[in-house]
């Protein structure tokens, strides 16, 4: 596993030299700060100008979930490794995962409450598929409430009702 953590850390660096946004990558485990299993990938904001910041985090983070798209393609299937040994890694630039995790938390409580005081399910639109496969993951071990992802892209919603 740390020959694995070690070659993402580098690969990100490699990429992020060849965009002209070099920078040094640190690895940190935050799974007792968040709900996000796996090595977190962390990009040094030093080097970067406060534009380079501003374009990784655009549109809501979206080619920061491009690039964490790509590390994990890279090496998770570059390495061969089988579904049950995956490792998912999480590209983090200035706590943007962090505080993105934290709105979606507070986001999908009130969804939740609603769907509770109303018995009529409530679509949350607008959101990245990463935002959604959270969203699902934080109604995973719900007993009274289930997710579901509708529609197409860039269109698609994510619903949260009372379980069937």
């Amino acid at each position: 596993m740390e020959a694995t953590v070690s070659q993402a850390q580098t690969w990100l660096e490699q990429l992020l030299d060849l965009m002209g946004f070099a920078s040094k990558v640190t690895v940190e485990d935050r799974t007792e700060k968040t709900l996000v299993m796996g090595p977190w990938l962390v990009i040094d904001q030093t080097p970067l100008s406060p534009e380079q910041i501003q374009y990784l985090l655009a549109d809501q983070g979206a080619p920061l979930d491009a690039i964490q798209y790509l590390v994990n393609t890279a090496i998770n299937l570059g390495t061969g490794v089988n579904r049950e040994t995956l490792l998912p890694f999480t590209v983090e630039l200035g706590d943007f995962r962090q505080r993105r995790q934290l709105e979606l938390m507070a986001l999908s409580q009130d969804a939740a409450q609603k769907v509770r005081d109303t018995n009529q399910s409530v679509a949350l639109e607008g959101m990245t598929p990463g935002d959604r496969r959270q969203v699902h993951s934080f109604f995973e071990e719900s007993a009274d409430l289930e997710t579901e992802s509708q529609g197409q892209e860039p269109y698609r919603r994510l619903v949260i009702r009372p379980r069937r």
